[in-house]
């Protein structure tokens, strides 16, 4: 069972899709912030399959989507750093008015890692965080995201000079507003070393940059996942998925 629904402010209503707990007795919240830009696509089948998992496990769980992204409203041009990880506290609060729960959880993907993390990192109700291929920084990336442009305009040679600019200005079918670009940098890796250790877990696949944090567990996952090769594929990884559960689940 799910149901879609818009919450938020009236002029970036965000698009949430709650998956209540199975069974009596559900008490824990989670709430899956997905990736950014191309990542969202590849991953949006994986992150549902996640969702009923923890439900059959009797968790509730709510899946956002950042503003300008997915179906929310608002245009990415519009959207920033600074209220994407406002949004973050929105959803927490939708997720625990709907369920009931007072405990709540939080999953972030790569980019979304490092916007949970500042977000969720100091709230009281929060008792855990898992991160999944979490970006070390926001330079970082930025420097991810130019690695995947530069990838596609080698796969498409016919492309002249102005549509290789063109392009290296677009994220799958988002485009980034300059502000943004220079939003990101300011998220460094304190983001995670401030975080209480036992509140934080890692699952970590191959390819994935390393981050280390004292007294935080690395989940290491043996799939690999191609994050910088935008070639379409939709990320189906059981064995991602049964580590991020794992942890999800776990007192």
């Amino acid at each position: 069972m799910q149901e879609a629904f818009y919450f938020g402010q009236e002029d970036r209503e965000l698009l949430g899709v709650y998956h209540p707990a199975l069974g009596i007795g559900g008490n824990v919240l989670t709430v899956i912030c997905p990736p950014l830009f191309s990542e969202f696509n590849r991953t949006h089948a994986a992150l549902r399959n996640l969702s009923l998992a923890l439900a059959q496990k009797g968790q509730h769980v709510l899946r956002m989507e950042y503003s300008g992204t997915g179906d929310s409203y608002g245009d990415l041009q519009d959207s920033s750093v600074a209220g994407w990880i406002d949004e973050v506290s929105i959803a927490i609060d939708e997720g625990k008015d709907l369920s009931g729960c007072r405990r709540v959880r939080l999953l972030g993907v790569r980019g979304s890692a490092l916007l949970v993390c500042k977000s969720g990192g100091k709230r009281d109700d929060v008792d855990r965080i898992v991160l999944w291929d979490p970006a070390p920084d926001g330079t970082a990336l930025r420097d991810s995201l130019e690695r995947e442009q530069d990838h596609l305009v080698r796969e498409h040679l016919y492309m002249d000079g102005p549509e290789r600019r063109e392009v290296r200005q677009e994220f799958d079918i988002y485009r980034m507003s300059p502000a943004m670009w220079e939003e990101w940098p300011a998220l460094d890796a304190s983001i995670y070393r401030d975080m209480p250790a036992d509140r934080l877990r890692i699952v970590k696949t191959p390819k994935a940059d390393d981050i280390a944090i004292e007294g935080v567990e690395v989940t290491g996952v043996d799939f690999t996942v191609s994050w910088e090769i935008k070639n379409g594929e939709v990320f189906m990884c059981q064995p991602v998925l049964e580590g991020l559960l794992d942890h999800l689940v776990t007192r």
